[in-house]
């Protein structure tokens, strides 16, 4: 029986998500220069729900992951992500700002993605994007 454990364990199918902090703002350009403009896909998505004017990816992260394991990424200063991919494509996402969690959601993710995030102290919003497909750059 350990044999089989350890070969279905190595079969265990594995999915990379890509994960975005994305910064929404009224303002023409960002508030750092390492900032860029989201891809045409992900503006489209945000425009259509919210109303800022401009949206800025500030960090982007790769992570595989396989069934019921969790990976943690540090975003920002205080924000971080966890993941954890229950039955493909399911997954729970869980968002924390300094520490404390903020959001928890469960949904499959396949050709959508999944967007949450919320307003910031100076009136901007701030969301995070996890999603299967590679993000592209603005074009």
């Amino acid at each position: 029986m350990f044999g089989s454990d350890a070969i279905q364990a190595a079969d265990a199918p594995k999915l990379t998500f890509h994960v975005q902090l994305i910064r929404g703002s009224d303002s023409d350009t960002p508030d750092n220069p390492a900032w860029r403009p989201v891809g045409a896909r992900l503006d489209k998505n945000l425009h259509g729900v919210f109303r800022w004017k401009n949206y800025w990816e500030v960090k982007r992260e790769a992570v595989t992951l396989s069934k019921d394991k969790v990976a943690r990424l540090h975003l920002a200063r205080e924000r971080d992500v966890e993941l954890k991919l229950l039955d493909p494509p399911n997954t729970r996402i869980r968002l924390y700002r300094n520490g404390e969690l903020i959001r928890c959601s469960h949904q499959p993710i396949g050709e959508h993605m999944s967007i949450l995030g919320g307003e910031s102290k100076t009136g901007e919003c701030w969301f995070v994007v996890v999603r299967r497909d590679k993000p592209r750059e603005a074009e």
